[in-house]
């Protein structure tokens, strides 16, 4: 029982560091975007953003949380931050982490610049790597006509260039 008091405060924990500081930004670009689509939080690129960014602000904000709870964190910061279904982001999460495809890897390495402009150096001292995304083109993505690299400069860690700039690329969000 007390195992499972301490894990279930470290989910809170992380949770609660994700929301509060990813939360504002986002509702920062929803004024700014007038709105965002509920379908675009389902969109590759965005899960892996999401997911990467909040997995990296829970482990700043708890050094105690466990592999196992995590995805209890990410689901239900997931939840607080768009306002959708907590419960949706489970299958995209695993089929999208088990396939990696060029957009999900393209989201999770804009995450990492953003949490290091965010965090600064505690990026790193909780050892997390993403994928190595070493092919991304900047060329348009044959598969669906739209250019993923040219519109953000996940370099910068601007959260407007990941973040807003490609939502406001999205066919789905106009």
């Amino acid at each position: 029982m007390l195992r499972w008091a301490v894990a279930m405060a470290a989910v809170r924990r992380g949770r609660r560091a994700a929301v509060t500081t990813i939360g504002p930004l986002v509702e920062r670009s929803r004024a700014a975007l007038n709105g965002i689509p509920d379908i675009v939080w389902r969109d590759p690129y965005l899960v892996g953003f999401m997911l990467t960014l909040i997995t990296i602000v829970a482990r700043i904000g708890c050094r105690d949380l466990q592999d196992d709870d995590l995805s209890l964190v990410q689901s239900q910061a997931w939840g607080a931050i768009t306002g959708m279904d907590a419960d949706m982001i489970g299958e995209d999460a695993l089929t999208l982490s088990n396939t990696h495809p060029r957009e999900f890897q393209h989201g999770s390495y804009s995450a990492m610049m953003v949490a290091t402009r965010l965090c600064g150096p505690a990026v790193a001292s909780i050892g997390y790597e993403p994928w190595q995304v070493t092919d991304i083109p900047l060329e348009t993505d044959a598969s669906d006509g739209r250019n993923i690299s040219t519109s953000l400069s996940p370099a910068t860690g601007n959260w407007a260039d990941a973040f807003d700039a490609y939502i406001a690329g999205l066919p789905l969000a106009k």
